[in-house]
């Protein structure tokens, strides 16, 4: 079994990773660090988990008792990932929302001192970096929920050469997930990505924010020059085959298409005049959230990547 500790977990996120985890085969909760909620019960936060599990907060963690520790505490420092990193070499450390301004300094710092022993800090976006994930990886940082949606279906189109120019994206989603810190972590994210894939690419990330129309739901549509037609388009994608939640379509999508799961969901459409429009959709409590950090967790330890996050029933 995993031994799973939560730091932060009385946040809104900890509460939907441990809806994920409290039915995960593959997990047994050790540890749910919540400062100022020492000795209280689980359910005195996370009301929709009463009878489901018996839990209490503690107010410190033992790293010798749990084999990966998730960081839902926003306050909590990328230099206190590297520090537990490098005391606890075999504690894996998934961070869901450090500091954007915290990662910059600290990739500028480990760049200038050239440190050989700083432990690496893996962009966790599966489509992207499932290899490093798989062999080895220590320490994750989730990408923002607008970041997934956004580099899933550009990703492919970026090692294929076909970008160019800006790139201006439609958002719709909850306004805690497009504020302005996490709509600037994302340009970062999305643009740093891009480059590694395209080198050629020069573009600026834009956004133009719409009124959110869900909960939960991010919708993103973004316009972009393409001279293949659909045919050729749609190969790009082919490196998705043997992933489980990222699938290119030609119909029209809509957010409860993905709505309690991991999947993200792209409608693909070519204009006459050389246009390609993405539309895509996702669940913004789960992809780029808690969902995403249980994807990366099983990759980190060999299970498939599905394991504990199957499409659960839902009434339309």
């Amino acid at each position: 079994m995993i031994k799973v500790a939560i730091s932060g977990a009385d946040t809104s996120v900890a509460g939907e990773l441990i809806r994920i985890l409290v039915n995960h085969p593959d997990v047994e909760i050790v540890s749910l660090i919540a400062q100022g909620h020492e000795g209280k019960q689980l359910q005195s936060i996370h009301h929709g988990l009463l009878g489901e599990v018996s839990l209490t907060f503690s107010g410190s963690f033992k790293p010798s008792s749990a084999n990966i520790l998730f960081i839902a505490d926003p306050n909590v420092k990328v230099s206190e990932i590297y520090r537990l990193r490098k005391a606890y070499p075999e504690l894996k450390v998934v961070a869901l929302n450090p500091p954007v301004n915290d990662i910059e300094q600290e990739d500028e710092k480990a760049e200038t001192e050239n440190e050989e022993n700083t432990p690496e800090l893996v962009f966790a976006l599966p489509e992207i970096n499932r290899k490093p994930l798989v062999r080895g990886a220590g320490s994750a940082v989730i990408p923002n929920p607008v970041s997934s949606l956004a580099l899933v279906p550009l990703y492919p189109l970026a090692l294929n050469m076909l970008l160019s120019g800006d790139i201006t994206f439609n958002i719709s989603a909850p306004e805690d997930i497009i504020t302005e810190e996490n709509l600037t972590r994302s340009i970062r994210e999305i643009a740093d990505s891009l480059t590694e894939a395209q080198r050629s690419f020069h573009g600026d990330i834009k956004f133009h924010v719409l009124p959110p129309t869900s909960k939960r739901g991010i919708e993103l549509t973004v316009s972009i020059p393409c001279p293949l037609d659909m045919e050729h388009t749609l190969k790009a994608f082919d490196i998705y085959d043997d992933h489980n939640f990222s699938f290119a379509v030609t119909t029209p999508v809509k957010l409860d298409d993905v709505k309690g799961t991991e999947k993200i969901i792209f409608s693909l459409s070519l204009t006459k005049d050389g246009q390609l429009q993405i539309h895509s959709v996702a669940d913004g409590r789960l992809r780029g959230s808690a969902g995403e950090a249980v994807h990366v967790m099983n990759l980190m330890f060999g299970l498939h990547e599905k394991t504990g996050l199957y499409l659960k029933p839902y009434a339309f």
